[in-house]
């Protein structure tokens, strides 16, 4: 990995990428936890959250929106 892709790396926090991830879910949807940590860590590797801090906002913001979560994180 090189610094410089380090150095501009995209700029925002866990909340603002997961938010963006389930802005397409609709009320009552099913939200894989695993599957919102893997899309963390796979397309925003800047993140610093650890997995169990992703998945209390995953949670969160699940509530917020009115879907259900599959806790399969441990599968």
């Amino acid at each position: 990995m090189s610094i410089a892709r380090w150095a501009i790396r995209p700029v925002g926090t866990a909340r603002e990428f997961l938010a963006s991830e389930l802005q397409s879910a609709r009320y009552g949807d099913i939200v894989s936890v695993k599957a919102a940590v893997e899309a963390a860590r796979r397309d925003a590797p800047y993140l610093q959250d650890t997995d169990d801090e992703l998945m209390k906002k995953i949670i969160e913001l699940a509530r917020e929106l009115g879907l259900a979560v599959l806790f399969d994180i441990r599968d």
